[in-house]
């Protein structure tokens, strides 16, 4: 039995455990933001792209994602892969995105570097020897994601009374890249396709 005194406490703890209940479980409440990975442009910074060979599911087993895209862009000599992925399964794509992106390559853990202005916060994978090189990008909202864990915190408590938003993995791989060897094209190319992603299309006259 429950004293009387505390029915109005233990109601209130009901209902606080309920809305979170509510909203992810048989509501499934999600915040479409209208982006699509697909929307990357085909041509940026003045390479021109194609699609990789990956398998139509493969989106799907990695990050649990419908909604993901990937192109090798070409220009001259210099090609870079770009992989872009939304998904609702957040730590999927921010927990070492290299394993399912770039897999079989050994770089040096991730750093966070910005770049531009406004400032994009870069994670950058270098090679422990030869190979590629990686740079990636996570964007949640209208936020640049740099420290996963904090964002983890944060976001916790938001979502126990709003819906899921995607996050979005912007990944960009220079295959033949080696120490010591510019990795500017894939840095270039990553920046062009998060401005192409997050910048507001122009209005229609």
């Amino acid at each position: 039995m429950i004293s009387p005194r505390y029915a109005a406490a233990v109601c209130v703890m009901l209902v606080l455990a309920l809305v979170p209940t509510v909203i992810h479980v048989y509501a499934g409440a999600v915040v479409d933001d209208g982006r699509r990975a697909a929307a990357v442009p085909h041509a940026l910074a003045g390479f021109a792209s194609e699609p990789t060979n990956r398998s139509a599911d493969w989106g799907r087993r990695r990050f649990e994602s419908q909604d993901w895209t990937e192109r090798r862009y070409r220009s001259g000599a210099d090609q870079v892969v770009l992989t872009v992925v939304r998904s609702f399964d957040l730590k999927a794509l921010y927990h070492h995105p290299e394993l399912a992106v770039a897999y079989g390559e050994d770089f040096e853990p991730a750093r966070v570097q910005a770049f531009e202005s406004p400032s994009v916060p870069v994670f950058i994978l270098e090679p422990r020897t030869e190979g590629s090189a990686a740079f990636y990008v996570l964007r949640y909202g209208d936020d640049f994601v740099t420290n996963p864990i904090l964002f983890q915190i944060r976001t916790a408590g938001e979502l126990l009374f709003t819906g899921r938003q995607a996050m979005t993995l912007f990944f960009a791989q220079q295959p033949e890249a080696t120490v010591g060897r510019s990795r500017q094209p894939a840095l270039t190319v990553l920046l062009a396709a998060v401005r192409a992603f997050t910048e507001p299309a122009p209005a229609t006259p």
